[in-house]
């Protein structure tokens, strides 16, 4: 079975696509690098009209620092895992040029039975229908409460924390609207930070990613998933101010964050049949 993994591997989605690569022979990595800025700027501005709301320079700044040292952090928790340069084909693509015909045309050039992605851009059009097999996504978060951007972080300042972890499922058209084929749900300590969530939540969909991985590569009939019926809350990238990111510092210094302890679990869904781990 041919697996494309299209991801910007920063230190989080580098411990999920490890333990593909791990697992599996045949693994095409597509690096599609980073998403130059936090601006959101969508495609048909021009063509609606509507004034579109984008992040000011001092939360575009400010979080640009937040996010690096946030990275940082998890790499200096994770750096024992390392992809080697002999275990699997590498390709980088601009993040800009996925959804271009030019990214069209190379990701059907490397006939995928399935298309992985994580931490990528939303795929769209003809592309959706390239691989042979299914298009599966990671999504930090719990669709359809926590779809979009920055979902781990939403849940954690909103303390919602039994919504708190993420999921594989189906890429469709919709942002995480998808059949959802396993619910990852993170160990929890009082003291836990959002760096120790991330890598919990990695670790777990990791594990969740391979057993799909398998399970559809070993038998005929790959799962249905579990289908999102609510439309539930698609959080914009703009959403997230330097403002929200220094309430969660101020919050979490002072004991004002504290998820309640928990033992991890997966929850796995094949058509009307849910298992659990």
């Amino acid at each position: 079975m041919k697996i494309v993994i299209i991801s910007q591997c920063t230190p989080r989605e580098q411990i999920v696509v490890h333990e593909i690569v791990k697992n599996f022979d045949h693994v095409t990595l597509v690096h599609s690098g980073q998403r130059q800025g936090l601006v959101v700027k969508p495609q048909n501005q021009a063509k609606s009209g509507k004034k579109i709301r984008s992040q000011s320079f001092l939360d575009r700044n400010g979080l640009r620092f937040f996010h690096k040292f946030h990275k940082i952090s998890i790499h200096n928790k994770t750096k024992h895992l390392k992809i080697g340069s002999n275990d699997c084909e590498k390709v980088t693509i601009p993040f800009s040029e996925i959804n271009t015909e030019r990214g069209l045309e190379f990701l059907k050039s490397l006939h995928p039975d399935i298309l992985f992605t994580c931490n990528a851009p939303i795929l769209k059009g003809e592309i959706l229908n390239i691989p042979k097999i299914a298009a599966i996504n990671v999504h930090y978060g719990m669709p359809p409460h926590y779809r979009g951007n920055d979902t781990l972080f939403w849940a954690y300042i909103k303390k919602d924390f039994d919504n708190l972890g993420g999921c594989l499922h189906y890429t469709t058209k919709g942002v995480d609207r998808g059949n959802i084929l396993a619910e990852v749900f993170p160990s929890l300590d009082p003291k836990d930070s959002l760096v120790h969530v991330d890598i919990k939540t990695s670790e777990l969909l990791a594990k969740a990613a391979v057993k799909i991985l398998k399970d559809i590569e070993n038998c005929d009939e790959i799962p249905t998933g579990k289908v999102q019926v609510e439309k539930g809350r698609n959080y914009k990238l703009y959403e997230r101010t330097l403002f929200h990111h220094l309430g969660y510092l101020a919050q979490q210094s002072l004991g004002l964050l504290r998820p309640k302890a928990r033992k991890e679990k997966i929850v796995f869904y094949h058509g009307q049949k849910v298992g659990s781990v």
